[in-house]
């Protein structure tokens, strides 16, 4: 049976103790309201910053989005108007959205030996004699 001291609740026996362990071991996990309170102000300041530029983020990739659109398309004009006045066809160059990462998963072909031959013709270094 515990009883209140001042500041918490201790499981003590009225020796100040609780078997073997002394008051002191209690203290070392006593954490403080005010310690709490700072760390949640802290984490609630985080999640917003965190909200925030979530936002930001979209509304950058919406904005780059629309000007890899436009670029993209005058390019293609460039291109029609160089073919119309000079008679010269030239490829039009075009910006792209690449994909996102994907997650590597471990336990594919990813880490398997392609082979000597194989490696040769992708260009890799072959270490064997």
């Amino acid at each position: 049976m515990g009883f209140y001291s001042p500041g918490s609740w201790y499981p003590q026996t009225l020796e100040g103790s609780l078997m073997w362990l002394p008051n002191i071991a209690f203290d070392l996990f006593k954490v403080s309201k005010e310690s709490v309170d700072a760390l949640r102000e802290d984490l609630a300041v985080v999640r917003a910053e965190r909200d925030s530029l979530k936002l930001q983020l979209a509304t950058s990739q919406n904005h780059f989005d629309w000007l890899r659109v436009r670029v993209n398309a005058l390019e293609i004009e460039r291109v029609q108007l160089i073919e119309k006045a000079y008679g010269i066809k030239v490829p039009a160059p075009e910006i792209t959205r690449q994909p996102a990462v994907p997650h590597l998963d471990f336990n594919t072909a990813l880490f398997e030996d392609v082979g000597d031959k194989q490696a040769k013709e992708l260009g890799l270094p072959v270490f064997s004699n």
